[in-house]
């Protein structure tokens, strides 16, 4: 059997810092625990505000004991100091979502190397929801740096295996970021659907409710609840529901969701809606499965890689509202059988851990 990694270096967003991918990174950090020391390095500030216009940090999303919180994204010294305490460590698990980090990140998984540390990357998205300047270039550059790479679809490995054929890729499914039992799904009529996290242009909810509408227009009104942060107006959202007339069909519940109210709105939904126009993975899919929700997605990335047409849920051409508005008919035709199909989590926590361990030293 081979030896376990002594010492870890993780570097990442973690709570109180809000997003799926921190709260992923203290599912992944918990499991490494299990076998190693592991020393987590965050952010203080991970962007300028001219990019994330909201609280960066917010006591509700809880907190990871232990976590030091020093990289700021304009201080080469901070840098410096996170690749000095990796290099002293066997392995480097880094979590790329953006090559807005590149290069912080790979200041630090440089001085990791120097050190001896063995290098591995966890990566969300290969290509940025909203691309970059130059984003192809500042990926390969920093992830070339690494031994190898975790992705949680096989769109996301693809993507890499163009950018940086050497490196090596283990792909394992994404596992449900809560411990969520699955729940019958609720009597209640009409049949409501929900989309949950940051409402973002990539996620897709001008054709979600343009899909509504067309339904609608059929005598077909299902409910849906839109749940988590807006990365634009709320006000504009509004506006828009009233003028397709879904007044009182649709409705927008701002702000971070905290997983008490994420399991909630899971259980009293009759099923999930994901028409995103891109995709690599989602933290949401698994949660939706675990909870006995069907998925109503569109066709990309690791969502269709996931959902398996009625048995699931359903899958639409990604930006269309005509495909969106018969998928959703569809499952809602079928909501019983497809609830029965959504079956257990498809992989666990400790198999994220090791598939990134088997990077490690003596591996």
């Amino acid at each position: 059997m081979p030896l376990p990694v002594a010492q870890i270096v993780f570097v990442g967003p973690v709570p109180p810092l809000c997003s799926g991918t921190a709260q992923h990174a203290t599912r992944l950090v918990e499991a490494l625990g299990e076998e190693a020391e592991v020393t987590v390095l965050s952010w203080q500030h991970q962007y300028p505000r001219l990019l994330f216009r909201r609280a960066q940090r917010n006591a509700v999303c809880g907190h990871l004991a232990g976590a030091r919180f020093g990289l700021r994204w304009w201080d080469p010294l901070s840098w410096w100091r996170a690749g000095s305490i990796a290099a002293r460590s066997d392995l480097v698990v880094l979590a790329w979502t953006t090559p807005f980090h590149a290069l912080p990140y790979r200041v630090i998984l440089a001085l990791a190397g120097r050190g001896g540390a063995r290098r591995v990357a966890v990566v969300h998205n290969a290509v940025p929801h909203e691309p970059l300047p130059w984003h192809q270039q500042l990926t390969r550059w920093t992830l070339a740096a690494c031994d190898g790479a975790v992705t949680h679809a096989r769109s996301v490995a693809d993507d890499l295996a163009r950018m940086i054929p050497e490196l090596e890729t283990v792909v394992v499914a994404h596992p449900p970021n809560l411990d969520i039992a699955c729940c019958p799904l609720p009597e209640a009529d009409p049949p409501r659907l929900v989309l949950l996290g940051f409402v973002r242009r990539y996620k897709g909810l001008d054709v979600a409710l343009h899909a509504l509408a067309l339904l609608a227009a059929r005598g077909l009104r299902p409910e849906l609840t839109v749940a988590g942060e807006f990365w634009e107006p709320v006000g504009r959202w509004r506006d828009r529901v009233n003028e397709l007339g879904l007044d009182g069909q649709v409705t927008l519940q701002p702000g971070y969701l905290d997983d008490a109210q994420v399991t909630r709105l899971l259980y009293e939904h009759h099923a999930v809606l994901l028409p995103y126009r891109s995709a690599s993975s989602s933290g949401i899919l698994p949660l939706a499965l675990a909870a006995g929700r069907p998925a109503i997605g569109s066709a990309v990335g690791g969502i269709e890689e996931v959902i398996v047409d009625g048995v699931n849920g359903t899958l639409a051409t990604p930006g269309d509202p005509v495909s969106l508005a018969a998928a959703i008919e569809r499952a809602l035709a079928d909501l019983p059988d497809l609830a029965a199909g959504t079956g257990r989590a498809s992989s666990t926590w400790d198999a994220v851990a090791q598939a990134v361990r088997k990077f490690g030293p003596d591996y």
